[in-house]
């Protein structure tokens, strides 16, 4: 009996691009949660805001998310430990860091430490579609979730 929902638990929290893609979105600035959230409405995106990186590793320590938005600046914490232990509790997500600078070193750093990718912030609506839907093609090539064109 419990190894059926352990399998329909693991099912339901595990990489499935079947339902709406999952974003968590790690001690972003006010005007770029309008964003995200203006976003997932209009491409039915699930987001879920963590004001600090604590909520944030309790969260991915519960369930899955495709991607994981987190701002350089972190009260509290180094940026590379947020996302060392944001990569280590939820490893098949991909996670961008915004920063407001984005040049070679710093895209290395971030894919050292279980990153995917570098959003400049504040957010352009569309770096932020572009590079969500790379990373949902990433996980599912056969998958895309934003229905828009762009330049």
């Amino acid at each position: 009996m419990w190894l059926p929902s352990w399998l329909k638990k693991r099912v339901e929290d595990g990489p499935t691009l079947e339902k709406r893609p999952r974003i968590l979105a790690v001690s972003v600035s006010l005007e770029d949660c309008f964003l995200l959230e203006r976003l997932a409405k209009q491409h039915n995106w699930e987001v879920k805001i963590a004001h600090s990186p604590q909520y944030a590793f309790g969260l991915v320590s519960q369930s899955y998310f495709e991607v994981i938005v987190c701002h350089r600046n972190q009260y509290g914490f180094p940026w590379r430990e947020v996302m060392d232990r944001l990569a280590e509790g939820s490893p098949q997500s991909c996670i961008l860091l915004t920063s407001p600078v984005h040049d070679d070193y710093l895209w290395r750093d971030v894919l050292q430490h279980g990153g995917y990718d570098v959003l400049t912030c504040p957010l352009r609506e569309e770096a932020v579609l572009h590079l969500v839907d790379a990373a949902i093609r990433f996980l599912s090539p056969a998958t895309s979730f934003v229905h828009a064109e762009l330049p």
